[in-house]
């Protein structure tokens, strides 16, 4: 039986360790999983794991060996540069994330997580935002609680594979990123953990109930759904959801996730008299297979729906949809990655309804610094969406 202290050094450890056991966690905010991804083997990495492994233990020792201080303190975070060469652009852009994350351990039961996220580009545009912020509760080895801003539990890339040193390619997947079909983050209270059975088997979970996005309108026209959590909920409806995840082999995870509330369209100055209440789900499953150390095969589908309301000034629904599929394949010493990702994207606005093939090659000097080289061929009505794109990019886990 781990300790809890060791769990929570673990879970410090595992979330910005070199390694992809982080990628098959399903899990930043808690650290139940991580320990139990890591121990289920699941990382493709299994060298970098294992030093992970060392440095939570090696942090473990320091808690638990007669140390009096209360609190310990753990930064991490990712940064990237890309460069993209875009058809539509005149020239070309560099753009730049700075993602720091603090972890603070409150004694052996409780922590806190956040991650300050600073992006811009060489035009001067930048943005800055507070990804998330929880305090975690540990309630015993395969459960924790998790209240405040959080990154969704429902679908899988976005809460576990979008830092740029995870991701396989230079961007994400088509409907995946922000104004997309998956919900990216929340506000509200979370149960999640995980259970190894005596077969080797192992599941992993998520429920949350929280404030959930929030349905405007885009020009005065079509429906706009945000997804990014918020303390703001004036239309005062919650949504409840999550995922559940199921490994039968250690190499092998299947997930399906699902999200019912309601929501409410806040017109602003078009403002006629009351909205209507309508409904909104999510829906969505994804797997993810490693049939041997060099090769991961993993693809999701994931949807968003909002109901029609007949007494709406903009009384039809709208559907939001996406999926991709990936490879990768690592070569020469797992210094080399070669990808190939097939993604489609539906949305009630055309700039985010394509179709995308992308393919991608990985250099790794360190496990978690890697330089990447992505050509997209995009496919969409629009003129913008269907641009073509030439991506490098300079990824460092910290």
């Amino acid at each position: 039986m781990h300790t809890l202290a060791a769990i929570i050094a673990a879970s410090l450890a595992a979330a910005m360790a070199p390694a992809r056991a982080v990628e098959a966690s399903a899990d930043n905010d808690s650290g139940v999983q991580a320990s139990a991804a890591r121990d289920e083997g699941v990382s493709d990495q299994g060298g970098a794991a294992d030093q992970g492994a060392q440095d939570a233990a090696s942090a473990a020792n320091v808690r638990a060996g007669g140390s009096d201080r209360p609190v310990l303190f753990h930064f991490a975070g990712y940064a990237d540069v890309t460069y993209v060469n875009s058809q539509d652009d005149d020239a070309p852009s560099v753009l730049y994330t700075l993602a720091p994350i603090l972890h603070v351990q409150l004694g052996d039961r409780f922590f806190v997580e956040s991650e300050f996220e600073m992006e811009g580009d060489n035009g001067g545009e930048r943005e800055t935002a507070v990804e998330y912020a929880t305090i975690n509760w540990l309630i015993n080895d395969q459960a924790a609680l998790v209240v405040g801003k959080f990154l969704s539990p429902a679908g899988y890339f976005f809460q576990n594979l979008h830092p740029s040193w995870i991701n396989r390619l230079a961007s994400v997947p088509a409907g995946f990123g922000h104004g997309g079909a998956a919900p990216l983050t929340d506000v509200g209270v979370q149960l999640r953990g995980g259970r190894t059975f005596d077969n080797g088997q192992h599941i992993n979970y998520a429920i949350y109930y929280a404030n959930g996005p929030r349905l405007g309108l885009e020009d005065m026209e079509g429906l706009d759904l945000d997804v990014e959590g918020s303390t703001r909920n004036p239309d005062g409806e919650r949504v409840v959801g999550g995922r559940l995840g199921w490994m039968p082999v250690p190499n092998l995870e299947l997930g399906v996730s699902a999200v019912k509330g309601n929501v409410v369209l806040d017109t602003g100055e078009m403002a006629m008299g009351p909205e209507p209440s309508r409904s909104y789900r999510v829906e969505g499953v994804d797997a993810v297979w490693r049939p041997v150390k060099a090769l991961e095969l993993r693809g999701e589908w994931i949807r968003q729906q909002v109901g029609a309301a007949a007494a709406s000034i903009a009384p039809d629904g709208a559907r939001w949809r996406a999926w991709y599929a990936q490879g990768v394949y690592r070569f020469g010493a797992d210094r080399w990655e070669a990808v190939l990702r097939y993604g489609d994207s539906d949305s009630p606005h055309g700039e985010s309804t394509f179709t995308q093939t992308a393919i991608g090659l990985n250099y790794l000097y360190r496990p978690h610094r890697q330089v990447k080289l992505t050509c997209e061929f995009n496919d969409s009505d629009d003129a913008e969406a269907s641009a073509d794109r030439l991506l490098l990019q300079l990824a460092y886990g910290f």
